[in-house]
């Protein structure tokens, strides 16, 4: 594990001195503590949420370890959406209470849209993006607006938005819906995919710009330079 870190670094490091590697700097310093697998885990600041507080997982995947954790430590509720059929297999195998799965993508917009799958059958993570990994095999989802969310789900706040959709974050993120939507939430995590020739730096650059002006701060950045969490300015003070 310290072996596979410490390459992710290097190998981020010489990206960057190329300069075609976001450089993401961390700007707050608050205490973490971290919930999931490696793989699929993610820091939070500790003792931020209770069990009335309200957590979004956006992209599911095959692992819902950090959403569980959270569960588990502060009785808290999720609401996970993920249009991909191996990801709602998945989950509802999980049978969690405290999880409630919609079928669903989030997006800028709502509506149907193309979903590409993997190339590879071994893998889960389709997106709205064709790639050079995929697109072999395509299907129709539906989707919801970002700004829609917080009814669907029957709240006002969400206390936590954790967003990995391969490369729809960009447009999601920039949205004006994203803004009304984030109202009241303190911690965002994300996962850029500026390693995707659709997509580079100057995406994943611009979508950090545009959470600084809506007053979060990097709180946190994984070996990999493409996880990051965003803390609210102010907040945990």
């Amino acid at each position: 594990m310290q072996i596979r870190t410490a390459y992710r670094r290097v190998r981020v490091l010489w990206r960057q001195l190329k300069g075609s590697e976001p450089v993401l700097r961390r700007k707050r310093r608050v205490p973490l503590e971290f919930h999931g697998t490696d793989y699929g885990g993610w820091p939070i600041v500790p003792n931020s949420l209770d069990n009335e507080s309200v957590v979004v997982d956006i992209g599911l995947g095959e692992d819902i370890s950090f959403s569980e954790s959270l569960m588990r430590k502060y009785g808290c509720s999720v609401y996970g959406f993920d249009p991909t059929p191996k990801s709602i297999e998945y989950v509802r195998k999980r049978h969690e209470s405290r999880f409630h799965l919609f079928e669903v993508g989030v997006a800028a917009k709502g509506g149907e849209a193309t979903f590409y799958l993997p190339n590879n059958d071994n893998h889960v993570s389709g997106s709205l993006f064709r790639s050079t990994h995929l697109g072999s095999r395509e299907i129709k989802v539906p989707l919801v607006p970002i700004g829609s969310v917080p009814e669907l789900i029957g709240t006002r706040k969400l206390d936590l938005i954790k967003i990995d959709i391969e490369g729809a974050e960009f447009d999601l993120l920039e949205s004006p819906a994203f803004a009304a939507a984030a109202v009241g939430t303190n911690q965002i995590c994300v996962e850029f995919h500026h390693r995707w020739p659709e997509f580079g730096k100057t995406r994943t650059d611009s979508a950090v710009q545009r959470l600084e002006e809506l007053g979060f701060a990097v709180a946190w950045v994984s070996s990999s330079n493409e996880e990051v969490l965003f803390v609210r300015n102010g907040a945990f003070e």
